[in-house]
């Protein structure tokens, strides 16, 4: 009886070691081919290059949707506080005022560039934050991509 229990332990043992492999070969294509990481300014999915605009439609759980839309909200509050920065430049080099209105125009300009900083920061953590817990819901199978 003992022979067999051994037998029948060294069996399981092996059934188990070669469905290892394979089930880490899946995983590995899955992150391949699904998950999507960040390059420069584009984001990459398995070999294809997809925009800010690209990545709405990556996005099915309604926590990661909405962290993509607090993102791209942010992102163009930031967007306006920055052209608005440039403004006040150009406004500043148009004008001609005293001491006391240059200092102004540079600390308005430098007051909407840090918020506008500030706005594209946030934004950029909404949006590797949803990144991840798509990637992650990806890889563990709670998410089965794009419909």
């Amino acid at each position: 009886m003992k022979n067999y229990t051994a037998a029948l332990c060294i069996f399981s043992f092996f059934i188990c070691v070669n469905s290892l492999p394979q089930s880490r070969d899946s995983l590995l294509k899955v992150y391949n081919s699904q998950t999507i990481y960040r390059y420069g300014n584009k984001y990459i999915k398995g070999n294809k290059k997809l925009s800010y605009q690209d990545l709405s439609a990556q996005f099915n759980s309604p926590a990661t949707r909405e962290m993509y839309k607090k993102s791209r909200n942010k992102s163009v509050v930031g967007r306006v506080f920055n052209v608005a920065s440039l403004a006040v430049i150009i406004v500043s080099v148009f004008t001609k005022t005293n001491v006391g209105g240059s200092i102004a125009f540079a600390a308005s300009t430098g007051a909407l560039g840090l918020t506008g900083i500030y706005y594209q920061t946030e934004s950029s953590k909404y949006l590797e934050r949803a990144l991840w817990e798509r990637n992650r819901d990806i890889i563990t199978g709670a998410d089965s991509g794009p419909k």
